[in-house]
C-alpha cells in the first residue's frame, strides 16, 4: 500500500505539473501570432481556423483572428497573413537527406525547371559559381528529381557535347531519376572512362553507350552500376562535409516547408557521420529541421551477407529506438533489414526469394521486434510482401510488433488481400514520389527503365485510403526524386507522372487526404502524432505559409507552390513575405 500512495503521490505531482504548465502557456503572451490568414489546422475534423498563436515552441492557440489578437502583449510579433495559407509543418516520410548532403553544395536542382534550354543555363551557371578545375571539388551535379520527359521545348537528353560547351572548365555528372548518366570529357576524365572501357559486368544491369565506331558517348545507364563505378566522381564523404552539406540542403528545404525528415543513409556515410552531426550541429542548436534517421552500424544499418547478420543483430541489441531530441533522433530500422531481399522488380521478377535467405531476414527482423525497433522495410512486389508478411505473423507472436508501426516502403504492386494482411499486423505504408518521376517515353529510352518500371505497379493510393491502413507520402529524394513535397501532392492529387501523363490505376487523392497523408500520418508513423502533424494547441509549433491557397489553386498549379514562412520548434528559419 505505501508504494501505491507513492504512485498515487507522483503521478498527481506529475499531473499538476502539466495543469500549470499548460496554465502558464495559456495566461503569458505569445511570442508570435499569426493572424488574418486561412488556417489548415489538419485535425482530425480537418477544421479550419484564421490564426494561430506560438508560445515558446508550442502552438499555445488556434481560433479566430479577433480571438488571437486578444492574445497579444507588448512582446508579440504580429504576422498578418492577408489571407495567406497556414497548414501544418511537412513531414518527408523517406529521402536521403544526409546521405546527399556533401554534394549539395555542387549541385542544380532542376525538378521544377520546364524548359531544357533553362535546365542547361543553370548548369552553366551552377559552373561559373564553383569556378573552373578538374576535381571533384569542382564537379557539377545535377541529380535525381527530374527527367526531360517534363520539359515543354525539347524532351530529349543532354549529350555529352552539349555539357562540354556549357561547362568546359569543369567536371558535369547529370543523373536521370536513378537509372541514367550523362558526363561530359572532362567528368569522364575524372573518373578514368575511356573508350576502351571494358563492358560492366551484367550483374550490375549497367551498359555503356557508344556511338557506330565503339566510342564512349558518356551515357551511362544501370542503377548499381552508376553506384559503384561512377564513384570517384564524387566528394569524400566525411563528417564535415555532410555538415557544411546537410545546412545548406535544410535551408532549400525550408523554402518547400519541410519541416521534418525521415532520412535514410548509405554505405558510403562514414561511421562517425552521425555522430558528427550530432556534435557539431544538433547540440550547437544549428538544425532547423527536425532529422529522424536509423542507426549506423556495419556497412549500413542492413546486412548485406549471412556473415554480417550477427554483426547487426549485435547493433539492434546496443542501441536504442527513439535516442535523441525532437531536432536529431535515432528512430527507425530500414530501409534494407537484409540487402539481398531488397525487393525490386528488377531482381527477382515474379519468383519468391529462397528460402536461405528469408532465413536471415528472419534473424534481422525478429532482433528488431524483440528491441523494440520500428521497421520500415524496402518493398514493391507482392510475393515478397507476404514472404515477409508470413515472418512478422510467426515474429508477432513471440516478440508483438502490432504496437511498432512496422512498414512497407515504396509500397507498389500490393494487393487488397495482401494490405489487408498487413494491416491485422498494425503495419503502414510509406509511398513516395519517386515513382513518378518516370513516364512511358523514359522508359523506352532506357534499357534498365524498361525492364524494372515497364512491369511496376502504381501504388494503389485509393487502396490504402479505403482500406483504413495507415500511410503516409514522402519523396525518396534527392537521387531519385523530386525533393518538393509539392510535387509529390501534386501527383497524387493529379494523378499524372513528371510528363503530365496519367499514372495511377486504382485512384487518386483528394485533396484533404492527401495534405493529411503529408502530414498528421507521418506523424503517427513516426509515433509522434502528439507532437507532430496538425495545428492544434500543445503540439510543437512546425507551421508553413504558403505563397497560394493550396485548397483552390488549379490543379496542375500545387507542384509550384513554395512556402513564403517556415517556422520549426517555434523559431522562423524562412521568410519571404
Amino acid at each position: 500500500m505505501v508504494v501505491n500512495r507513492q504512485l498515487f503521490i507522483q503521478m498527481v505531482l506529475v499531473l499538476a505539473g502539466l495543469f500549470f504548465a499548460q496554465a502558464s502557456i495559456a495566461q503569458s503572451a505569445p511570442d508570435t501570432v499569426f493572424v488574418n490568414g486561412k488556417v489548415l489546422t489538419v485535425d482530425a475534423e480537418f477544421s479550419q481556423a484564421q490564426a494561430v498563436a506560438v508560445t515558446g515552441n508550442r502552438i499555445s492557440a488556434v481560433g479566430t483572428s479577433a480571438e488571437i489578437n486578444a492574445l497579444v502583449g507588448e512582446t508579440t510579433q504580429v504576422i498578418d497573413l492577408d489571407g495567406k495559407t497556414l497548414i501544418p509543418g511537412l513531414i518527408d516520410n523517406h529521402n536521403h537527406l544526409i546521405y546527399n548532403s556533401p554534394t549539395w553544395p555542387n549541385g542544380v536542382r532542376l525538378g521544377r525547371v520546364r524548359n531544357r534550354a533553362e535546365a542547361l543555363q543553370r548548369i552553366a551557371a551552377k559552373a561559373k559559381e564553383i569556378g573552373p578545375g578538374n576535381d571533384a571539388k569542382h564537379i557539377v551535379f545535377a541529380l535525381g528529381g527530374w527527367n526531360p520527359v517534363q520539359f515543354a521545348d525539347d524532351q530529349s537528353e543532354f549529350t555529352r557535347a552539349e555539357l562540354d560547351e556549357i561547362a568546359p572548365n569543369n567536371p558535369v555528372y547529370t543523373q536521370i531519376s536513378w537509372g541514367t548518366a550523362v558526363l561530359n570529357s572532362m567528368a569522364m576524365e575524372l573518373g578514368g572512362i575511356s573508350n576502351d572501357m571494358p563492358e560492366p559486368d551484367a550483374s550490375t544491369r549497367g551498359k555503356i553507350w557508344r556511338d557506330a565506331d565503339g566510342n564512349v558517348t558518356g551515357k551511362f545507364t544501370g542503377a548499381i552500376f552508376l553506384k559503384w563505378q561512377l564513384r570517384p566522381l564524387f566528394p569524400e564523404v566525411t563528417g564535415e562535409s555532410a555538415a557544411a552539406g546537410l545546412l545548406a540542403e535544410i535551408a532549400d528545404y525550408s523554402k518547400l516547408g519541410v519541416t521534418t525528415s525521415m532520412t535514410y543513409n548509405g554505405p558510403e556515410f562514414p561511421e562517425n557521420g552521425l555522430a558528427y552531426i550530432q556534435e557539431h550541429l544538433a547540440d550547437t542548436g544549428k538544425l532547423d529541421m527536425r532529422i529522424y534517421y536509423p542507426p549506423h552500424f556495419n556497412r549500413n544499418v542492413s546486412a548485406w551477407t549471412p556473415e554480417e547478420v550477427p554483426a547487426v543483430v549485435a547493433g539492434l541489441e546496443k542501441h536504442k529506438p527513439y535516442s535523441g531530441s525532437e531536432m536529431y533522433q535515432m528512430l527507425h530500422f530500414g530501409e534494407h533489414m537484409y540487402l539481398p531481399v531488397s525487393d525490386s522488380w528488377a531482381r527477382m521478377g515474379d519468383k519468391p526469394y529462397p528460402d536461405e535467405m528469408m532465413d536471415q531476414f528472419r534473424t534481422v527482423v525478429t532482433a528488431a521486434a524483440k528491441n523494440g525497433w520500428q521497421v520500415a522495410e524496402h518493398l514493391n512486389r507482392d510475393i515478397t510482401a507476404n514472404q515477409m508478411l508470413e515472418i512478422f505473423e510467426e515474429v508477432n507472436q513471440t516478440y508483438p510488433i502490432t504496437d511498432l508501426r512496422w512498414r512497407f516502403e515504396h509500397a507498389k504492386g500490393l494487393s487488397q488481400a495482401t494490405i489487408e494482411r498487413a494491416k491485422a499486423l498494425g503495419m503502414a505504408m510509406g509511398v513516395h514520389s519517386a515513382a513518378g518521376m518516370s513516364s512511358p517515353k523514359s522508359r523506352a529510352n532506357d534499357a534498365y527503365l524498361t525492364e524494372l518500371l515497364t512491369r511496376q505497379d502504381a501504388p494503389p493510393l485509393r487502396w490504402y485510403q479505403d482500406s483504413g491502413i495507415p500511410f503516409g507520402l514522402g519523396s525518396d529524394a534527392q537521387v531519385v526524386a523530386h525533393d518538393s513535397p509539392f510535387f509529390t501532392l501534386y501527383w497524387v492529387v493529379s494523378g499524372k507522372d513528371t510528363s503530365g501523363q496519367p499514372y495511377f490505376k486504382h485512384g487518386t487523392l483528394t485533396r484533404e487526404e492527401a495534405l493529411i497523408a503529408h502530414t498528421r500520418s507521418n506523424a503517427y508513423l513516426m509515433h509522434k502524432e502528439d507532437l507532430l502533424g496538425s495545428l492544434e494547441v500543445g503540439k510543437l509549433a512546425d507551421i508553413v505559409v504558403l505563397d497560394r491557397d493550396y485548397m483552390t489553386v488549379p490543379v496542375d498549379d500545387i507542384r509550384d507552390l513554395n512556402s513564403v514562412l517556415t517556422m520549426v520548434d517555434g523559431r522562423i528559419v524562412y521568410q519571404a513575405m
